[in-house]
């Protein structure tokens, strides 16, 4: 028994030095392929995919810079992450190219925690607790959807199938009372707040918290709006919901665009060409902590598309250049 005892700390002392092994010959790997690729060329890196997986091409020529060996890669954020083969996960500085490499773990990933009950026969409005609404009033229909404005608490009330924005005591907001056979929120930050609506009369557009109506008749019928992605890395804690800085994708089975939230024009107009599958970034800055929509002059944006017809996908700037590899 003993023996065994003292034969314990050799087993984990032999087991962490093979895990080290095994990390730095997987960033040997990667150093290599990286190598002749400076730090300050690391803003023009848009990922490619391949039958085999994704790589690196460089945006000033669509030249090959990296291989596709790769199961998953960012552009620079201003480090550039990736996904090697799915088994390990590396980050490279990008001022001293220095790597750091994370084995695989699917464990660490854990489930959002889930909100308690809501309780229903508040005398008028809704009541706020905790952030959450914990009670509202008999007469919506379902428990109203909360937000934020200018640090006050407003909600969509649904009462009788028809819409309408309401504030704590029940109160309609202007242009925004109960005319509405549906209201979608679109937040992108800094209290721009925009609803896409459509009336009971059938007229479809954006309204925002002022009444101000903006595209009417102008926007893709019954629409989902994609206003941020997601892109996992090591676990729950470091991944990130990236957002999407005041652009959303506009779509339904059949037509795709990209509106600018900030300006209320379509930077991509509705098409049916090829499908838009997410809105990615750029940047050689280290932007703000906490999110911030003004960072978006700091970022070069690219837009992946998929043509249906070739069964390809590849990016797209606002200028609508494509990103394919030359061969």
């Amino acid at each position: 028994m003993i023996r065994k005892l003292s034969l314990l700390p050799f087993f984990i002392f032999s087991s962490a030095f093979s895990q080290e092994k095994y990390e730095d010959s997987i960033k040997n790997i990667i150093e290599k392929d990286f190598v002749s690729i400076k730090a300050m060329d690391f803003r023009n890196l848009v990922p490619y995919k391949a039958e085999k997986g994704m790589g690196y091409l460089n945006s000033k020529n669509n030249k090959l810079v990296v291989k596709p060996n790769y199961y998953q890669l960012d552009f620079a954020k201003p480090n550039l992450r990736g996904n090697y083969n799915d088994i390990a996960y590396f980050e490279i500085n990008s001022r001293t190219k220095k790597m750091e490499v994370f084995l695989q773990n699917w464990r660490i990933f854990e489930e959002s925690p889930k909100e308690g009950p809501i309780k229903k026969g508040y005398a008028k409005g809704f009541y706020v607790s905790n952030n959450s609404i914990f009670s509202f009033s008999h007469t919506y229909t379902y428990c109203p959807q909360l937000f934020k404005y200018k640090n006050q608490d407003f909600a969509i009330a649904i009462k009788d199938n028809a819409y309408a924005v309401i504030n704590p005591d029940g109160e309609t907001l202007k242009n925004l009372d109960f005319n509405y056979s549906h209201l979608d929120l679109i937040d992108s930050g800094n209290d721009n707040i925009w609803f896409k609506y459509k009336t009971l009369s059938g007229e479809l557009g954006f309204i925002n918290m002022n009444g101000e109506k903006k595209l009417i008749n102008d926007i893709i019928s019954n629409s989902r709006s994609q206003t941020e992605g997601y892109f996992s890395f090591v676990d729950s804690e470091h991944s990130v919901r990236r957002k999407y800085y005041g652009y959303s994708i506009e779509s339904n089975d059949e037509s795709y665009g990209v509106l600018d939230l900030l300006t209320m024009t379509w930077l991509i107009k509705p098409q049916k060409l090829f499908k838009i599958e997410e809105i990615n970034y750029a940047t050689d800055q280290n932007l703000s902590e906490k999110y911030d929509v003004e960072d978006r002059k700091n970022l070069k944006f690219y837009f992946l598309v998929s043509d249906k017809e070739k069964e390809t996908s590849y990016y797209i700037d606002d200028q609508l250049k494509k990103y394919v590899l030359k061969k």
